[in-house]
């Protein structure tokens, strides 16, 4: 391989000769292949001459290179390779490269896919295509698995390899070439639209994209969904129908060939229902993209190519163009195809469309199943200061919330000080030691609950557009890292601000360091309370349910604490709970760091009743925060997990 790259059309095609001893492929306009493709890296990958032929390698790309379908780091190349670099397919022959650009050429097959849930079957053998430039509405009962079908053919859903292609590769290895916008809105009220897109751009683009060309993706959405005019307005001002459009704007910030909406007219009024409708078909066009729909309306099912009509049991009992489904189901509206699926059970309906549909056929039959691709490697600190500048800005934003958030902490240190009489901290033989337990168990169970109610919606209430961003790429830990940064900001403040006030109202009359001391505790007592909400976060399906089991979480922490009933007065099974409660070691720390053995001893009478051992504010502040370090590991650790779990 030496001289020169040489590169001529032919029928849509590029012919690169490999006559170089190091080939590059890349969206920099130096490479030797140039992929115009978002998705693409600037410089993507290389193909190599080596001892025993051609080698590929990735370049630690953003969204991967495939070879034959498989996602690779390396591999070895020969006669009738298949590359595939974003929607560029490359074909390795004797002496060249076929270069063609898939973009806006892409086509979806569907097999036989039968999905079950426990003991019941969700989705029956469910075969469909979509064709490049195709507008395809899903229309059925509710219940009958419309929105199963869509998650399954983007890739939400997991499902058995082989079973939907694009283009002839494995889904999973196309995902940058599908967008997908779920019922759910997937953008923040209290960004304006710009934002939001500049937002979406950054996460889903490569991380080598310039400012140039993260804003040029950011206006031509703005120009293809006509949303111009509003690009400075707070999404949460605008109509159902214009938040719709931000979404399916953000999905075509990465061009993608395929694009899937569930349920986007739903609860919108009848006029801009049919001008979404009209959106989506102008959207799908041959050489730009296909289209696929799930709806309820039928009002403009005519603007559709294809009609996908599904039955209980998740019976796919018809698949054609419109006109075709009136006559099939033997009705002259479409509404009347629900009451013809009410009069004859959806098996019946689909035994007789299989016996008039052809069988189906594709080039993507034949070819074996492959596993799925590895994942696509991203810079996961560079996303968590993404999604962390985002979660700052919109926390911002929400200038009521956080006034009430930081207002009420001055309130609650006034009143929780005056309920004590002056001079309950003050030194020993003069303090009362009993009331001055009870205000740093006041002190403390306050740091724990402004951690735990800052955390415990936090992640449930963008679950929707987290799962979304976690399929274009966004790792677990970047959007948990995001929201532990801005959250422990808070409740450092908050902690601070309650503790100065308290501390002030009531001195303790000890030196700096001691102070600096409780506050240390006090912070790190609120970031593990942190870490508790997001658990409490990630683990209900719902912020109702976020509510509740908060609550849940809480109770341990005041009860096992030993300021109600201390640790030498409980039952020992209680005692030795109360060694995994975090609020136990806080409350020891923050004795130790006031002195309170001292203080019980200057008090002979609540001395002689002997209510803490000496051990209990033994626990030197060092150990009390390597304690809590722990503590906040593992809570962390778990919510990772969970959040794992979740995407996956």
């Amino acid at each position: 391989m030496d001289g020169s790259v040489e590169a001529t059309a032919r029928h849509d095609r590029k012919r690169v000769a490999l006559n170089k001893p190091s080939i590059t492929i890349g969206r920099h306009p130096t490479n030797d292949v140039v992929v115009q493709d978002p998705n693409v890296s600037q410089f993507h990958a290389k193909i190599e001459a080596g001892p025993d032929g051609l080698e590929l390698h990735d370049l630690a790309s953003h969204n991967g290179t495939r070879v034959d379908g498989l996602h690779v780091r390396r591999a070895s190349l020969s006669v009738g390779s298949q590359i595939g670099v974003g929607s560029a397919r490359l074909t390795v022959t004797d002496a060249h490269l076929e270069h063609q650009d898939e973009r806006g050429a892409m086509s979806l097959t569907c097999r036989e896919l039968t999905l079950v849930a426990g003991k019941k079957k969700i989705l029956d053998n469910a075969t469909v295509d979509v064709r490049p430039g195709e507008f395809v509405a899903v229309i059925g009962e509710s219940g009958s698995g419309k929105s199963t079908l869509i998650k399954a053919l983007v890739g939400v859903t997991p499902t058995p390899p082989g079973v939907i292609r694009v283009n002839g590769e494995p889904l999973a290895g196309r995902l940058t070439d599908i967008g997908y916008v779920p019922q759910d809105d997937i953008v923040h009220r209290n960004l304006t639209v710009r934002e939001a897109l500049n937002y979406s751009a950054r996460l889903r683009l490569p991380d080598d994209s310039t400012a140039e060309e993260l804003s040029a993706a950011v206006e031509r959405v703005l120009d293809e969904l006509s949303l111009r005019d509003q690009a400075e307005t707070m999404i949460g001002r605008l109509s159902g129908g214009q938040r719709k459009r931000v979404g399916v704007a953000s999905e075509l910030l990465s061009h993608p060939s395929l694009l899937f909406l569930d349920e986007p007219t739903s609860g919108l009024d009848p006029g801009l229902e049919t001008k979404l409708m009209t959106l989506f078909r102008e959207l799908a066009a041959p050489g730009v993209r296909a289209v696929v729909v799930v709806t309820h309306a039928t009002k403009n099912l005519r603007q559709a190519d294809k009609v996908c009509v599904m039955g209980r049991g998740g019976e796919l009992c018809f698949v054609g163009a419109p006109d075709r489904a009136l006559e099939f189901f033997g009705v002259e509206d479409f509404d009347e195809i629900y009451d013809a699926l009410d009069r004859r059970p959806a098996m019946e309906w689909r035994r007789v469309f299989d016996q008039t549909r052809a069988p189906a056929s594709s080039r993507e039959e034949g070819q074996p199943a492959v596993h799925a691709p590895q994942p696509r490697r991203r810079s996961a600190i560079r996303q968590g200061r993404i999604l962390a500048a985002r979660y700052a800005r919109l926390m911002v934003r929400d200038r009521r919330n956080l006034l009430i958030l930081i207002g009420q902490v001055p309130v609650i240190a006034v009143l929780m000080s005056l309920i004590f009489q002056r001079g309950v901290l003050a030194p020993p033989g003069r303090g009362r030691p009993d009331e001055a337990v009870d205000l740093l168990f006041l002190l403390l169970t306050n740091a724990i609950f402004f951690g735990a109610v800052d955390a415990s919606r936090e992640l449930i209430k963008e679950k929707p557009l987290a799962m979304r961003e976690a399929a274009i790429g966004v790792k677990p830990r970047a959007y948990l890292f995001s929201k532990v940064v801005v959250l422990f900001a808070l409740v450092t403040v908050q902690t601070v601000i309650l503790a100065l006030i308290v501390l002030a109202i009531q001195p303790p009359d000890v030196g700096l360091v001691q102070h600096l001391d409780v506050l240390l505790v006090l912070v790190l007592t609120g970031c593990v309370a942190v870490a508790m909400g997001l658990g409490v976060s990630a683990l209900v399906t719902t912020e109702d349910q976020a509510t509740s089991f908060t609550t849940l979480a809480l109770i341990p922490q005041l009860l096992f604490a030993g300021a109600i009933v201390t640790i030498k007065h409980m039952w020992a099974p209680a005692a030795a709970v109360s060694n995994v409660i975090f609020s136990r070691w806080s409350l020891s720390g923050i004795g130790h760091a006031l002195d309170m053995n001292s203080r019980i001893a200057g008090d002979p009478v609540f001395a002689r009743l002997g209510f803490y051992s000496h051990s209990f504010f033994a626990v030197r502040v060092l150990v009390c925060c390597l304690l809590l370090c722990g503590f906040l590991a593992l809570m962390l650790l778990a919510v990772r997990l969970a959040l794992g779990r979740r995407a996956a």
